[in-house]
């Protein structure tokens, strides 16, 4: 469950010849690097400028994420979050050969198993809705996609408003399920409806061209600061899935519609920043020196070092760590994210990226990400890369709600942003 610059100074440590009274052990970093006859020296810059601020990110792709995401939550810091998906079903058996006239539906659930959530866990009023447009994968669904869908909400009058339970076990008959569940009521005309094309249906494609699938979505109205939460739905294990109960001549059945990895599924996310500091900093990046901000799905922190070109062309980098320490209290609902990816710029006036880290984990006992950024930094100096900056965000970018606040270098926190660089200057 996932619970879910202006100025800084850098300390440059250079390698060099020290007196015979000072007697050091040999250290082996760097040993091997230089060839034979290379002379050494000693060279350093001690302050660098670091430029922190949050740049808005266009619709990412949504689709067969790893989490499906519902819910809705008003962000103190960084406003109002809302999160629906849309999915196929597919059918658990073929050839069912039942008498229809012989069934009676006894009930409808739709059951996701939780894979975590982020906010608070309050009461949410649920809503599901028949796609009535073809999902198909060969499109590209992006975060701002919509589909076609009926009016009609199809969960059974008073069972739409509940407060989510990811900590009780459910008992399904005489079964207690290995994991909490959020779990459904749907109308059973619905359940006669999908029996009947189940029934006549010889493949998954006949099926869903009957049937195009459900949307998921929350009608919470306004929340207040700190009110509501996304809940992370793994929609594609075995025990996610629409269960119709029915009785075929006094005997009880059921029939599972599932919602594996094959079908079409995909999140729509809605983020509101107005009017609040972080999006002040994503209009005027220079607002972005006490702290900046990353958010899923809509914006990326960004750290612009250009004095990194102060350093020597032929500097030899041993070590280069960046740590950037983040505005986090252990316990808040909004967590900071476990992982973090930095990437960079190849070239100018060009989109392609490539990733410096894809995986930089939160350093608790530092409260901070700390970076290495040794290849990137030497990369830099031998003209590979242009130095356009680091682009920070959430790893599961498109697929939690998660959110950072990392304090910048002009922070009144205890911890700024902070690079140590090890080198050799031939």
């Amino acid at each position: 469950m996932w619970r879910g610059a202006l100025m800084f100074s850098a300390a440059f440590f250079c390698l060099a010849l020290v007196a015979t009274s000072c007697k050091k052990k040999k250290n082996p970093v760097g040993e091997g690097a230089l060839p034979p006859g290379t002379s050494m020296s000693s060279a350093g810059v001690d302050t660098f400028q670091l430029f922190t601020y949050t740049i808005e990110e266009d619709s990412v792709v949504s689709m067969d994420q790893s989490f499906n995401l519902l819910g809705s939550y008003n962000d103190p810091k960084f406003g109002p979050v809302e999160a629906n998906f849309y999915t196929q079903f597919a059918l658990s058996e073929f050839n069912l050969d039942i008498d229809m006239s012989s069934v009676v539906v006894d009930s409808v659930v739709m059951a996701f198993e939780y894979g975590g959530y982020y906010g608070t866990i309050n009461e949410q009023t649920f809503e599901v809705h028949e796609i009535n447009e073809e999902l198909s994968r060969d499109s590209t669904y992006l975060s701002s996609a919509t589909v076609g869908t009926e009016t009609q909400n199809l969960i059974l009058p008073g069972f739409d408003q509940f407060k989510p339970d990811l900590q009780t076990l459910p008992i399904v008959g005489d079964d207690t399920l290995s994991e909490p569940q959020l779990r459904l009521r749907l109308d059973t005309n619905l359940g006669e409806e999908l029996l009947t094309l189940a029934n006549n249906a010889t493949d998954n494609e006949t099926f869903t061209d009957a049937f195009k699938g459900l949307h998921f979505k929350v009608n919470n109205g306004p929340q207040t600061a700190g009110e509501g939460s996304i809940l992370y739905l793994t929609t594609s294990v075995p025990e996610s899935k629409m269960t119709v109960y029915f009785k075929l001549d006094g005997v009880e059945n059921e029939f599972d519609f599932t919602v594996g990895n094959s079908e079409v599924d995909f999140n729509h996310i809605d983020m509101d920043n107005s009017g609040t500091e972080v999006q002040q900093v994503i209009d005027d990046h220079t607002l972005g020196q006490d702290e900046f901000y990353a958010q899923a799905f809509i914006s990326r922190g960004k750290i612009d070092i250009p004095s990194l070109t102060d350093l020597p062309e032929d500097a030899i980098i041993h070590e280069a760590t960046l740590e950037i320490p983040v505005n986090y209290y252990q316990g808040s609902d909004f967590y900071t994210s476990e992982a973090i990816t930095v990437s960079s710029k190849i070239f100018e006036n060009d989109d392609q990226r490539y990733f410096i880290n894809d995986n930089v984990t939160y350093n608790q006992q530092r409260r901070a990400y700390v970076v290495d950024l040794r290849k990137y930094i030497q990369n830099i100096l031998k003209g590979e890369v242009v130095n356009s900056g680091l682009i920070i965000s959430p790893r599961l970018y498109a697929t939690t709600t998660e959110r950072i606040i990392f304090n910048g270098p002009s922070s009144l926190n205890k911890k700024q942003p902070k690079l140590n660089v090890v080198y050799t200057k031939l």
